[in-house]
């Protein structure tokens, strides 16, 4: 994935796509990026330790969005999931087919929306958390310039 992201033609000269264990210590240096995604990442470890990392990453003033997944446990879960499934499959068709990159590793997802959503209050006062199509959700929140996590 990450030959893929310097591959892109869009890249700014200004971005550095850098490859490491975000969870070790010492891995990358805190308080240093001034974007910090993290796209289908935080369901393959415990969601708490995750988003406490990725803060720890983003620079004071600076932005962290994570692109997650979530498990459908409510009826209402399910009805916005069907709701989104005539979507998938005409993105899918328009792209030849529904697949991901070769020797992507598959999770399941565990955590359900309320659930994730309550952690990411708790843990990052001020961000938005929205429900996207099917399993999926975008968090952005902005890190206080002085404070804060």
């Amino acid at each position: 994935m990450i030959e893929r992201a310097r591959g892109h033609a869009r890249v700014p000269g200004n971005v550095t796509c850098l490859e490491a264990d975000y969870l070790a210590d010492g891995a990358l240096p805190e308080s240093a990026f001034d974007f910090v995604s993290a796209v289908a990442v935080v369901h393959h470890t415990p969601l708490a330790e995750a988003v406490t990392r990725l803060t720890r990453l983003t620079a004071p003033g600076r932005r962290l969005v994570i692109v997650g997944m979530a498990a459908n446990r409510t009826p209402l879960d399910w009805l916005i999931r069907a709701c989104g499934v005539p979507a998938s499959l005409l993105h899918a068709r328009r792209n030849g087919g529904k697949h991901g990159p070769v020797g992507m590793p598959m999770e399941d997802v565990h955590l359900p929306w309320a659930e994730i959503r309550r952690v990411l209050h708790r843990l990052l006062p001020g961000c938005t958390v929205r429900r996207t199509l099917l399993w999926r959700y975008v968090m952005v929140w902005d890190r206080p310039r002085e404070g804060g996590p």
